[in-house]
C-alpha cells in the first residue's frame, strides 16, 4: 500500500434544491436513489492528498488519472481512499467494502493521451440566454462546442478548497496556490452547460491528463469536441474531449468527461 486515508462524505444542504436535481434529496429520490448523490468530482477531490502522498506533487504538473464511478456516495458515508503499489486508486465504503469509484493513476503522459481529440480554437463564445436541449438525436458528435472562459484567482481557488472540499493541503491554499485537481476536473461540466440545457446528470468517468500545474493567476478557457453519445439501460450518455488553457494560452490539461445527461427513472 502506498497511501490510505478515511473521510466521511459530506454535502452542504442536501435537502436544498440544486441546479442538478440529482444532488438534492427529493430530486435524487425521484430517480430511485435513497438520498442526494455526492458529486463525482467532489468525491474525486477528497482523494487529492492520498494521491499526492503516493505519487508526489509532480503528479499535479505532469500526471494522469483514469477514474470510473460505480456506486452512489451519500452524505454521511464513511469512505476509505487507497492508492496501492500498482498506482491503482480505490474508494470503498468502510461498512461493507463496496467499491464506489476508482481507477488507475500515473506520472508523465497517459497511455491514452494521443486518443483524445484536441480542439483547434479557443476563441471564446459569449453566453446565450436560450440554449438548445441536449438529445441523442441532435448531439453534435464530432463537432466542437462553444468555448467557455471562467474566472480564476487565488480567492476563488481558496474558497473552492475550503467551502466545497474542506481541503487542508497547503499547496492548494494561500496567496499563490496551485489550483486543485477537482476544480480542473469540474470544468468540462460547466463547459457543456455553456452549449446545452440538460439534466439531471450523473458523472460516470473521467480521463484527466495534467500537462502543467495551474496557478490561480487569471481566467481559464475550456474548449472541446463531442466525441460520442449512446444509450444504455435507459440512460443517455455523452463523452466529450476537452482541453484547458491558462492566461498564457498554455494547455495545462486535457480531459475526457463522460456523463449520463438524461437519467432513467427507476
Amino acid at each position: 500500500m502506498l497511501s490510505e486515508s478515511q473521510i466521511t462524505a459530506f454535502m452542504e444542504d442536501p435537502d436544498q434544491s440544486k441546479p442538478n436535481a440529482i444532488h438534492s434529496t427529493m430530486g435524487a429520490k425521484k430517480y430511485g436513489f435513497s438520498a442526494a448523490l455526492v458529486g463525482g468530482v467532489t468525491a474525486y477531490g477528497w482523494c487529492a492528498k492520498t494521491i499526492i502522498d503516493a505519487l508526489g506533487q509532480d503528479w499535479l504538473s505532469h500526471g494522469w488519472a483514469d477514474i470510473s464511478f460505480k456506486r452512489p456516495i451519500y452524505p454521511g458515508d464513511e469512505l476509505v481512499v487507497r492508492v496501492d503499489s500498482e498506482k491503482k486508486l480505490s474508494v470503498t465504503k468502510l461498512n461493507d467494502g463496496s467499491n464506489c469509484f476508482g481507477g488507475v493513476l500515473g506520472l508523465g503522459d497517459a497511455p491514452w493521451l494521443e486518443t483524445l481529440k484536441r480542439p483547434t480554437s479557443f476563441q471564446v463564445d459569449r453566453f446565450e440566454d436560450r440554449l438548445p436541449t441536449l438529445t441523442l438525436e441532435d448531439a453534435p458528435v464530432g463537432k466542437s462546442l462553444r468555448t467557455l472562459e471562467v474566472s480564476l484567482n487565488s480567492k476563488i481557488a481558496n474558497l473552492y478548497c475550503t467551502n466545497k472540499l474542506r481541503e487542508s493541503v497547503e499547496v492548494f491554499l494561500g496567496s499563490e496556490p496551485i489550483v486543485h485537481p477537482a476544480w480542473i476536473a469540474e470544468q468540462p461540466i460547466h463547459w457543456l452547460h455553456h452549449s446545452y440545457e440538460y439534466g439531471p446528470a450523473i458523472h460516470t468517468r473521467s480521463k484527466i491528463q495534467h500537462l502543467a500545474a495551474l496557478r490561480a493567476e487569471g481566467p481559464v478557457r475550456i474548449a472541446g469536441i463531442c466525441s460520442e453519445v449512446y444509450e444504455r439501460k435507459g440512460h443517455h450518455y455523452i463523452v466529450n474531449d476537452t482541453a484547458l488553457i491558462d492566461q498564457k494560452e498554455t494547455v495545462f490539461a486535457q480531459i475526457q468527461h463522460q456523463a449520463i445527461f438524461r437519467v432513467a427513472k427507476r
